[in-house]
C-alpha cells in the first residue's frame, strides 16, 4: 500500500501526484484546492530550490512551476528537472514578470515544459491539461 504526502486530500481514487511550484501562496493554494477536489495528491513548494528538493524525497507524475520566483526560477527548475528526468510532465505558469508574457512561456517551452498557461489561469482549461498529461 503507498504511502501518500500528509498534504494530499482526495475525494476520488488517484495515485497520480502533482508538484505545485509557485511563489504565490494563494494561487498555489487555489491551483491545489482545485486540483485536490478531482482527486489528486498535491504537494506544495514556494520556490524552485524548495521544489526541486521535493522532487528528489517524492515520486511526482506532473509539476506546474511558475516562471518568476525567488530561489530559482522556473526556466532553472525546468532545466533541473530536465538533466534528471526526461520523462516527467512539466507545465510552465506565468503572468509576465520582468519578461514579456509570450516570451517567458517559449522559454518555458525551450527549457522543456510541455505545456504553458498565462495567469490568470483558467480552471477547465488546467484540468483538461493536467488529464491529458497524466493520463496520455
Amino acid at each position: 500500500m503507498s504511502k501518500n504526502p500528509p498534504e494530499s486530500t482526495q475525494t476520488e481514487m488517484t495515485d497520480i501526484v502533482i508538484l505545485i511550484i509557485e511563489d504565490d501562496s494563494g494561487i498555489r493554494k487555489a491551483i491545489n484546492t482545485l486540483l485536490s477536489r478531482k482527486g489528486y495528491t498535491v504537494i506544495e513548494a514556494s520556490h524552485g530550490r524548495e521544489g526541486l528538493s521535493i522532487l528528489q524525497d517524492f515520486g511526482v507524475d506532473l509539476v506546474i512551476t511558475d516562471i518568476f520566483m525567488p530561489n530559482l526560477d522556473g526556466l532553472e527548475v525546468i532545466r533541473s528537472i530536465r538533466k534528471e528526468n526526461e520523462n516527467l510532465k512539466v507545465i510552465a505558469i506565468s503572468g509576465g514578470g520582468q519578461m514579456h508574457l509570450t516570451e517567458s512561456l517559449k522559454w518555458a517551452e525551450a527549457f522543456g515544459a510541455d505545456k504553458t498557461l498565462t495567469k490568470p489561469i483558467k480552471h477547465t482549461e488546467l484540468l483538461e491539461i493536467v488529464s491529458e498529461l497524466t493520463m496520455g
